[in-house]
């Protein structure tokens, strides 16, 4: 995508927010999210603020990020740009509230200390707490950005079969987490996408367990669960396998888990409600006698951020996936004393199925 064409999505999206602004009865925006300032702006620095008002828009950022705004800010249609270490005092000289009326903010990601400052900078007009009303904008990725995203699930899905003709018993769990975080790098990933969880044995009961000096045992199941970065987009990968000839009981098991999985990739297409799509999966894993054990929802949005939104889980009976998102699908199973297993992969959601970016076998290895 060209940078043209780049300055017109964010254009696109700039407009969808104002109609979402309006639909909340608000003239004026605050907007801090890191992520979002990137969706919108193009701004990959970690300070930054962003006032939306009817036509205009005031980005305000610190002299150290001077210089990157030049190349990274797209040129919208009254941008006005802000240099200045207090961004509410910047915004005051700038007149940035002159008419806002009715200006809204996020309470979820607004300080205490910023609320303070916010009422001070815009005394008279009236403070609108409103729902997160850009990422339901921000959900539907650009080509570009898919692009991205697509190039980070490859680099993770080559470190991991990399990771399998030399992963052996006595290696510890910490030794795996090194190899993937080396050889991602090594493939052109920008960093980890979190902390690389890599659990063997019964710590493989823990969903989120990270990587621990535990040295991985003849008969383990191991889980892997890493992701890459690409231009600021983030890969999320989940794989299990096992050291040496698995029991009946870890392939019944993993059996189940790998049907819930498929069925949760047939699932998934634009429109689909995020909680039916959860249920695809966590239905079977339920009648199979397992559903207390598995503990979290079926997956999540992908992005500039590792978790966005749509939020695939039980609770979210409103939320529809959009044709162009890309979400994770990695349903799970773990019993405690003995083992767990997760699968996961990256999908781009599109109107008649989905597409998968992580292309790693899925199956349970035996290395």
């Amino acid at each position: 995508m060209s940078h043209k064409a780049r300055v017109k999505s964010a254009a696109d999206r700039l407009a969808k927010l104002r109609i979402e602004m309006h639909s909340a009865n608000v003239d004026t925006l605050i907007i801090r999210s890191s992520s979002s300032l990137r969706y919108l702006f193009g701004f990959s620095g970690s300070a930054g603020l962003a006032i939306v008002t009817k036509k205009k828009v005031f980005f305000v950022t610190n002299d150290l990020y001077a210089e990157q705004i030049k190349t990274e800010l797209y040129p919208l249609d009254n941008l006005q740009i802000i240099i200045e270490r207090d961004p509410w005092s910047g915004l005051i000289r700038g007149n940035a509230f002159k008419t806002s009326k009715r200006i809204g903010y996020f309470p979820a990601l607004t300080t205490v200390a910023d609320l303070k400052s916010i009422k001070k900078a815009v005394a008279g007009a009236h403070l609108v707490e409103v729902p997160d009303i850009i990422s339901p904008i921000t959900q539907v990725k650009t080509k570009k950005e898919i692009d991205s995203i697509a190039k980070a699930a490859h680099i993770t899905s080559v470190a991991y079969e990399k990771m399998l003709g030399w992963v052996a018993a006595g290696k510890t769990e910490i030794d795996v987490a090194n190899f993937l975080a080396t050889t991602t790098r090594e493939l052109g990933s920008e960093r980890d996408a979190f902390d690389i969880i890599v659990v063997s044995g019964k710590r493989g009961a823990m969903p989120h367990g990270r990587a621990s000096a535990e040295k991985i045992k003849k008969g383990d199941v191991v889980t892997v669960d890493f992701g890459c970065c690409v231009k600021g987009f983030f890969s999320d990968m989940t794989r299990t396998f096992c050291i040496g000839t698995p029991s009946k009981k870890v392939v019944d098991v993993f059996a189940v888990l790998f049907e819930a999985h498929l069925s949760a990739l047939d699932t998934a297409k634009a429109g689909v409600n995020a909680s039916e799509l959860d249920w695809s999966a966590r239905s079977i894993i339920e009648n199979r006698g397992y559903g207390e054990y598995f503990k979290h929802s079926l997956g999540h949005g992908l992005g500039y951020e590792v978790h966005e939104e749509p939020r695939i889980s039980p609770s979210n009976k409103a939320g529809l996936v959009q044709a162009g998102s890309v979400i994770t699908i990695e349903p799970g199973i773990y019993l405690p004393g003995k083992f767990g297993m997760r699968i996961e992969d990256d999908v781009v959601v599109k109107i008649n199925g989905a597409e998968i970016l992580t292309t790693a076998p899925r199956e349970l290895v035996v290395v």
